[in-house]
C-alpha cells in the first residue's frame, strides 16, 4: 500500500467519524432545545366534553286533516266538498281559530273504478269489464297557530262533524317552537361553561394550571320528547310529535396545560 493510499484512508475515516459526532450533537440539541430555551417540557393539553340540556314547551303548533266527498256526477261532488268547506271553516272559527290561521288546499279529483271478472263454467277467468264507480274529490287544510292547546283540543274534537255527514280524516299535530334560534346558543354558552369547569377541576386538582383554549367544536343539537324512549342520531334528532321537549348539545374542547 502506498503512503498516498494510507493518507486517502485516514482522511475517510475522520470524516466519517466528525459526520456521526455531528449528527448525534444536533439530535441531542433539538430534542433539548424546548429545556434549552423555555427550561420546562412543552406544555401538554386536556380534551374535555361539556354537555347542556333544556326542557321547553312548543309554542306552534301545525295540525293537517283532509275530507272527501263522492258522486258519480263531478258538479255534484263539487258542490258538496265546497258546502264542506264551509261548514268546517265555520266550525273552526267558532272554536276560536283565527281565519288568518287556516289554509284549505287545492281540491283533488280521482276518478274511481271496479273491475268485475267473468268466469267460464270451469273457472277460469275469461273476461273483465272495468266499470266507472264516479268521482272521489279530497281537500286538506291545514292550521297554523300559536295557540297550542286550542287547536290541539280542536284536532280531538273535529270528528264530531261526522254527525253533519263530514268524514274527516284528522292527522296527528306537529309542535315547533319559534325561538329555538336563541335557545341553540344559550345552550351552546351553558356547554361551554360546563366543559371549562370540567377541565379546571381535572387539572387543578391534580396539581397543574390550565392554560389557553386551543381548539373547540360544537355538536349536533338533538330535540327529544320529553320522557319520550328516542335516541340520539348521528345526523340530530328533531321532535315535532311532542308538545313537551327536552334539548341537548354537546361541546368538544381542547386545553392547553401550563
Amino acid at each position: 500500500m502506498t503512503m498516498n493510499n494510507l493518507t486517502s484512508y485516514k482522511i475517510i475515516g475522520v470524516s466519517i467519524i466528525l459526520s456521526v459526532f455531528i449528527y448525534s450533537t444536533l439530535s441531542i440539541l433539538g430534542n433539548g432545545l424546548p429545556y434549552f430555551f423555555k427550561g420546562k417540557k412543552v406544555k401538554g393539553d386536556i380534551s374535555v366534553k361539556g354537555s347542556s340540556s333544556t326542557e321547553f314547551t312548543s309554542d306552534l303548533i301545525v295540525w293537517s286533516a283532509s275530507f272527501s266527498k263522492k258522486d258519480m256526477n263531478l258538479k255534484i261532488a263539487y258542490s258538496q266538498i265546497k258546502k264542506d268547506k264551509k261548514i268546517i271553516k265555520e266550525f273552526l272559527i267558532s272554536k276560536g281559530v283565527k281565519d288568518s290561521e287556516i289554509t284549505f288546499k287545492s281540491i283533488d279529483i280521482d276518478k274511481k273504478y271496479n273491475y268485475k271478472s267473468r268466469y267460464n263454467n270451469d273457472g277460469d277467468k275469461v273476461d273483465s269489464e272495468t266499470i266507472f264507480d264516479g268521482y272521489t274529490l279530497t281537500q286538506d287544510f291545514v292550521v297554523q297557530s300559536g295557540n297550542v292547546d286550542l287547536v290541539q283540543s280542536i284536532s280531538n274534537e273535529v270528528t264530531d262533524l261526522i254527525e253533519q255527514e263530514i268524514y274527516i280524516n284528522s292527522f296527528s299535530p306537529n309542535y315547533y317552537y319559534s325561538n329555538l334560534g336563541a335557545l341553540k346558543i344559550k345552550m351552546i354558552s351553558e356547554a361551554s361553561k360546563d366543559g371549562l369547569l370540567r377541565a379546571e377541576t381535572a387539572v387543578y386538582g391534580g396539581g397543574g394550571d390550565l392554560g389557553e383554549l386551543l381548539e373547540t367544536s360544537i355538536g349536533v343539537i338533538q330535540i327529544l320528547g320529553k320522557n319520550s324512549d328516542e335516541s340520539f342520531s348521528w345526523g340530530g334528532t328533531f321532535n315535532t310529535k311532542n308538545k313537551y321537549k327536552t334539548a341537548y348539545v354537546t361541546v368538544n374542547q381542547r386545553y392547553a396545560i401550563d
